[in-house]
């Protein structure tokens, strides 16, 4: 494996191309296709002077970052596969560089986010692709990218943008929005998450259209306002002691009723997906453990392990949303014969769930009436000899005793 990472042709770029194109041959039998994008830090600093590698987190940390965009059906929440991706170095800001010189510079961090949305292109003929972020996409430049590639949007307000006026309305985003009365409301289960409990509420929602207007000292923008629609959701009556929910999002797709603004809030809630496949990457298949000794080879090594956390990742979703859906539907037939044999079951009765519970546990998952679903360590581990059972079973069928 090393040997081969150090091959020339052997690049992050050539390994990830296949896969991506099956995304797109995916993608074609779909609707609505969502492009969630997010950005993810590498960490390496616990490798000390790794060539190649840069400033992460408060420029203490020593790493690279990777921006992933993966296709979600937004109805099942099933991953079709990763649309597009890209390790980057943090390049460090020149010494004593002032605010307006931030903002002309030719090149800045933040232009990977516009390079995916290029890199993806436009819908297909007969689909809509809409493309999916947190705050972190909140951009003009975002805006403008999808506009120009005749995709939508869907991203998280995080400024309180300058909006069209008329005579005595507020002139400001945020405060605009949170004006509005409610319009319609829903019950909504909030999952337990960093050691809080899970719970239930009611969020009410509200939206509308608006103009917003480019920042001011942006050079490289134009000066033209964006019409879009805001949606607007809360949680009106939090618990004592809680920080009440509220999600504002900005999308370019037009709402003119209720249902229409609540499916904008879902395909915006499939955004917690990518953070999932930056989790297995990190967790399950441990990119930051691997012993490459630059950065080059280790974001090669990226380019095989990006489809295979897609893979983990849709087997996972695969068992949570359809659990008693036989394996065999999902999974290749021959891992699936591996496991019912180890549990004495039939094949034909194994079920998703079923299959995934037993893979965690050959990885070390205890599976005990008190214990949570199996996280990604545990699962790599269990795949990894279910990856090594297949081997020795395709290399028993050509021999010849």
């Amino acid at each position: 494996m090393y040997r081969w990472l150090h091959e020339p042709d052997v690049t992050f770029e050539a390994l990830v191309q296949p896969h991506q194109q099956q995304t797109r041959e995916r993608m074609q039998a779909e609707r609505v296709v969502l492009a969630v994008q997010d950005t993810t830090e590498i960490d390496l600093s616990h490798r000390g002077k790794m060539a190649g590698i840069g400033q992460i987190g408060n420029a203490k940390g020593r790493g690279f970052h990777l921006q992933t965009v993966l296709a979600v059906q937004p109805e099942t929440r099933a991953v079709l596969g990763c649309l597009a991706q890209k390790p980057f170095v943090r390049l460090p800001a020149p010494k004593n560089e002032q605010r307006y010189q931030r903002r002309h510079r030719e090149q800045r961090e933040t232009d990977v986010w516009m390079q995916m949305i290029e890199h993806v292109g436009p819908s297909a003929a007969d689909g809509l692709l809409v493309h999916v972020g947190d705050r972190g996409a909140d951009m003009f430049p975002f805006f403008r990218a999808c506009v120009s590639t005749q995709t939508h949007f869907v991203v998280r307000a995080a400024h309180n943008r300058r909006v069209e006026a008329q005579e005595e309305e507020l002139g400001h985003l945020l405060d605009r929005v949170r004006a509005w009365s409610n319009q319609d409301q829903r019950p909504f289960a909030v999952p337990a998450s960093h050691g809080r409990a899970g719970r239930e509420t009611t969020l009410q929602i509200s939206f509308g259209q608006v103009s917003i207007l480019p920042p001011c000292n942006d050079p490289r923008g134009s000066k033209d306002p964006l019409p879009l629609w805001v949606v607007r959701v809360w949680e009106p009556e939090p618990p004592e002691s809680v920080e009440p929910l509220e999600w504002i999002l900005l999308t370019s797709m037009p709402i003119h009723a209720d249902e229409q603004a609540w499916e904008r809030v879902a395909w915006y809630r499939c955004r917690w997906i990518v953070e999932e496949y930056h989790q297995c990457l990190k967790t399950g298949c441990r990119i930051e453990e691997r012993q490459m000794q630059s950065a080059d080879r280790l974001m090669r090594l990226l380019g095989l392990f990006s489809a295979v956390a897609v893979r983990l990742l849709q087997l996972r979703t695969f068992s949570q949303q359809t659990p008693d859906r036989p394996a065999s539907e999902v999974v290749e037939v021959q891992a699936v014969a591996i496991i019912a044999t180890r549990t004495a079951q039939s094949p034909s009765m194994l079920t998703g769930k079923a299959f995934w519970i037993e893979v965690a546990r050959m990885g070390g998952y205890l599976a005990r009436a008190g214990d949570g679903p199996p996280g990604w360590k545990t699962l790599w581990k269990g795949w990894l000899q279910v990856q090594t059972l297949l081997e020795g079973v395709h290399l028993a069928s050509h021999l010849s005793l």
